[in-house]
């Protein structure tokens, strides 16, 4: 019979996990899930370190540009909807 699977960084603990990057066996105390996929210690701070840091400038031009687009219609409707209830009156 075979003895159960052992966490690669604990020996004497029993295996939980396995890396789903780099095989190892990981007890539960190493094993980490991310995305739903469980990961060592190294191998996650790896794939953490991929994670692409995005300035938000293209983002506040978006919301800035949308801000005064909004603006601008909403006086068009303003002075149309006052020049419109003027007219009835």
């Amino acid at each position: 019979m075979s003895s159960p699977a052992r966490c690669a960084t604990h020996a004497e603990r029993p295996a939980y996990a396995r890396c789903m990057a780099c095989s190892a066996m990981l007890c539960q105390e190493c094993a980490t899930q991310w995305e739903g996929i469980w990961h060592c210690a190294s191998c996650l701070a790896k794939k953490r370190g991929n994670v692409v840091a995005r300035s938000p400038f293209l983002a506040w031009i978006g919301v800035i540009l949308f801000s005064l687009t909004f603006l601008y219609l909403g006086a068009r409707v303003m002075v149309w909807t006052s020049a419109l209830i003027a007219s009835w009156f």
